[in-house]
Order: C-alpha cells, then structure tokens, then sequence
C-alpha cells in the first residue's frame, strides 16, 4: 500500500513517531514502512506533534479499518501518505507491528554512533553488536550530543541499558540489551570502539536515476549551453589499413622545364644541364584518399648565389667566417 508525495510536512514543524524497527508480516510492514528513515507525522488530519496519547487512541479506534497515514523519510527527505489497517490478528505484538519513539527529525541522520570494533567477551560482545555495520541510533530517551550516549552509558554501569541498533548490512533496526560493566576484564564499560561525526554517518544507498531523470539531466545541460562530449569514438564502418596503402604508395611526377637559367661563371658540372627557379610539383596518390600535391620552391636569392663547379681545385678559401661552436651531446 502506497500514495502520493509532498514535499512539505502538513500543519509544519518537525516532529514525528520516529520508526525504529518494523515487524516481518505486520501492518507497518505491509504498508511499506522504513524503519529508522521514517516518522509518522500525521494520522487522517491530525497532525502528530505532541508526545501523547493521540495516536494510540487514533489506532485502537479504527482497528481492522484502513487509515491514512502520512509518513516523513529522512533518507530522501520527501512526505509520502500510506494506508495502515491496525489489526490484532496479523500474529504479533502491537497494532502496526512497530517500534516507535516521539521525537524531532531534524539531523535525525547525524546524531548516530559507529560501532567501530568490538573485543571478545566483552558487554558489547554479549549484547550482539557488530563492530563497522552496527549504528547506534537512540535509546528511550533522547540523545542529541556526542557526550549524550557516553553520559547514558556512564549512568547505567552495572545496568541493562536498552539501546536501537541500524545495521548497514541487514538495512535494518533492532534492540539491544547491553550492560556496561567497567570491570569485565578489558578496556572502557562496554568493550567497543564508538566513532561519532560526519565520516561516521549512515552510508546512504546509491538510487538509480530513471530514463525520465537522464533526460532531464540532459535537457539541463542543453539549456546552459553545455552538452556531455563521449571521451571514445565508435569504430568507422569500413576501417583504412595504413599499412598496406603505404605500401602501395605510387608517386607520379612531371619533370620540370627550365624557364629561367644562369651562368655562375663556372664551367657547369658533369651532368648538370641548367638549374631551374620554378617549383616542382609532386603528386601524391593514396589509395581511398584525395591526392595530395606536394610543392617545393628554392628562393631565387639562393639561386643567384648557387655555384655549381666541375673542378674542386676552384674553390676559393673562407675567410672572416663567425660561427657558433658545434657542441655534440651524448
């Protein structure tokens, strides 16, 4: 059984029947109730924000009827309605099958306590707590402060001191009876670790974002003008083997023309006819890609002072060179 979410908690404030643990097949298990996330703020339009006798009168009144309930989840922080049907019959103790304690659910997910270790034998040993999983929550009277619980615990030595227990692992609640005993043979009355603050807190299960969500995410980031960029690229349909194009690689030319030519004063070279100042131009083909022309120009002022020698005895010796020293690194 289920309804409709609000944001706001009906009639104000932040009071409520905190849930502390939900019985297997009970009413407040068939309604779908949470244990330690969920506070009963209201009953039908009486709102629940006094710790006295209304509720109790409210649910024997209306016993194997269904009943609107509004509930306030401290996890997503939203107010849901849910039906109950208050029985005597579904086979355990109460009418809901619940354990509740009136208090505020502000910072109701801070004032917890990590069981950090627990030593063999110890109080905390024999009263079951289970060291890193194990939260405690509250006990029958209110605990807001780190020191509350330490002050509770110092005050019931020799004791049984009743505490509400989150487990990490179950993601559920349960009593435990514990006695602080400071002479049970190890360090501090109980025998655990305890870690308090902000690293300490309930871990929070991560909830999937629906397909409805990702589009509004996404539109989001449209509006601003940002859009998610995928950091890999899908693989092209019909992949290049740049190895075997290379290979294949064909390179056709046209010899150049000499239009403009020049005596060094020299006799020219063996073999060499003219030097020409026009580019050359070479075309490049590569299979499944546009050609590719490749040009190369020599400055006519490099020209003008090219010598182009047959006999080396010619040379005439360099003289006033300044030139920076050839360092060679290894």
């Amino acid at each position: 059984m289920g309804g409709s979410h609000s944001s706001n908690v009906p009639g104000g404030g932040t009071e409520g029947y905190h849930v502390l643990r939900v019985q297997e097949n009970s009413p407040g298990h068939k309604a779908g109730l949470e244990a330690f996330f969920d506070f009963i703020v209201a009953v039908g339009n009486s709102r629940l924000d006094q710790d006295n006798d209304t509720l109790k009168d409210l649910l024997k009144a209306n016993v194997e009827k269904p009943i609107k309930v509004t509930v306030y989840n401290s996890k997503t922080q939203t107010v849901r309605d849910v039906t109950l049907m208050p029985s005597t019959l579904w086979g355990g103790q109460g009418l809901l099958g619940v354990s509740i304690r009136f208090c505020s659910f502000e910072g109701a997910n801070e004032n917890v306590w990590h069981v950090l270790d627990v030593q063999p034998q110890s109080p905390a040993d024999l009263a079951g707590l289970r060291a890193n999983t194990d939260y405690i929550i509250g006990a029958d009277s209110v605990l807001h402060e780190s020191e509350d619980l330490f002050a509770l615990i110092e005050a019931h030595e020799g004791r049984p001191l009743k505490l509400y227990v989150y487990n990490s692992e179950s993601d559920g609640c349960r009593e435990v009876t514990i006695t602080p005993n400071g002479a049970w043979g190890g360090e501090g009355s109980l025998g655990c670790g305890i870690g308090y603050g902000y690293l300490h807190r309930i871990p929070t299960k991560n909830v999937k974002k629906s397909n409805e969500e990702h589009l509004l995410h996404a539109a989001a980031f449209a509006k601003d003008g940002f859009s998610s960029v995928a950091l890999t690229a899908p693989p092209p349909n019909n992949p290049i083997d740049v190895t075997s194009h290379f290979n294949n690689l064909s390179l056709s030319g046209i010899a150049p023309s000499a239009n403009s030519t020049w005596s060094s004063g020299y006799p020219p070279a063996s073999g060499v006819s003219a030097v020409t100042a026009n580019p050359v131009t070479t075309p490049i083909t590569l299979p499944g890609m546009p050609p590719i022309t490749v040009s190369a120009t020599l400055p006519t002022s490099a020209l003008a002072s090219l010598s182009i020698m047959s006999d080396p005895s010619q040379l005439l010796p360099v003289q006033n060179v300044n030139s920076n020293p050839v360092t060679s690194v290894n």
